[in-house]
């Protein structure tokens, strides 16, 4: 099958990650793919690295160069069908396919309200509540969107550093004592991290060794200022430790005891499903998609959003019931490694992309 992945996103994110292990496999399954980036684009780098062929775009739809051009390429490759993702190249990829005359699927990572989704021969969600928010809310056909979860590439995960737990504590000047809750995503107001650190008062209270990582980009910048302004009112930010955006999550993972989600609202977060196939006891607000992953008293513990009370319980509860946090960590290893991994996902999108492209 001949295949054009476009995706429009310049840095490493989920969806960027998801779309460059989908580009991957789909390469080593033995289709012609050719993955479209932006120029300078982090995926487009890491692709030529694993030997995926790769155009560059802008994406503007106006005035017409870049359409043509991407056209032209569509015509001269004999494409068979577009596979895009984020907004950018949801958009751009319609306009192409009915320039180009080729089929348009379109991968649906957020909840968005807009034309394109419409426009698609068909859209694959991440997650069953994705699936159904768009039918919803975009008034897609129920024919004409698919759920492919999102998914982990293990091989991505392995650390072969056995001893990255006590170097990584070390190296962020954690004891061997103290007990380190992980929130690996950007900072963004939708994540919600400013309810955990609203819940960490009352746990800190019992138990001091509590050390929180916030992982990833701050954005906008007053956020991160709220939530640094709310830990200091409340007497935690010794607690807290910014990380920023970091390249070697793998070896986050093995620092830390408990990985927690507390967002407003999800599709089905990459990093959480690391996280679980790291063997790492999950807690996560009851939200989006993610109790399609998460079982409450099965692979981890959920709560409702916006609820620094019930997040506190729960991490009383998770510090002083450790063999119940080994045992939903393993239940959320096994959950992961049978339903939510990149082999099985993608093969999947292939079978879509071939029914799309008539093949």
């Amino acid at each position: 099958m001949r295949i054009l992945e476009i995706v429009s996103g310049t840095t490493a994110c989920g969806a960027t990650v998801h779309t460059l292990q989908i580009a991957k496999e789909l390469h080593r399954r033995g289709n012609a793919l050719t993955l479209m980036g932006k120029p300078g684009a982090w995926v487009l780098e890491q692709a030529r690295a694993a030997g995926v062929p790769t155009l560059e775009s802008r994406m503007k739809r106006l005035p017409l160069r870049d359409l043509r051009a991407a056209a032209q390429f569509v015509r001269e490759n004999r494409i068979e069908v577009l596979l895009a993702h984020m907004s950018g190249a949801n958009n751009f990829a319609v306009w192409l396919s009915r320039l180009a005359k080729v089929p348009a699927v379109l991968r649906a990572h957020a909840h968005t309200i807009h034309f394109h989704w419409r426009m698609a021969h068909h859209i694959i969600a991440v997650s069953e509540q994705t699936r159904r928010y768009h039918i919803t809310h975009n008034f897609v056909p129920p024919s004409r969107i698919s759920t492919v979860h999102g998914f982990v590439d293990p091989a991505r995960l392995i650390t072969l550093d056995k001893g990255a737990r006590q170097a990584v504590r070390a190296e962020l000047g954690l004891s061997p004592t103290d007990f380190v809750v992980g929130v690996i995503g950007n900072i963004i107001p939708r994540k919600g991290q400013i309810y955990l650190v609203r819940a960490l008062p009352t746990v800190v209270a019992r138990y001091p060794q509590v050390r929180v990582l916030l992982v990833g980009v701050i954005h906008p910048p007053r956020y991160g200022e709220q939530v640094k302004r709310e830990a200091a009112r409340l007497g935690v930010s010794e607690n807290l430790l910014w990380l920023g955006e970091r390249r070697d999550v793998p070896r986050l993972l093995q620092a830390i005891d408990l990985y927690a989600l507390p967002t407003l609202s999800d599709m089905l977060p990459m990093a959480m499903l690391e996280a679980m196939w790291a063997g790492l006891p999950i807690l996560a607000t009851d939200v989006g998609g993610i109790p399609e992953a998460i079982t409450h008293g099965t692979e981890g513990w959920l709560v409702p959003p916006k609820d620094p009370d019930a997040l506190a319980n729960a991490l009383i509860e998770i510090i002083e019931n450790p063999s119940e946090r080994a045992r939903r960590a393993q239940n959320a290893h096994h959950r992961v490694q049978e339903s939510f991994t990149v082999q099985p996902q993608v093969a999947k999108i292939e079978a879509i992309l071939q029914q799309v492209a008539g093949l």
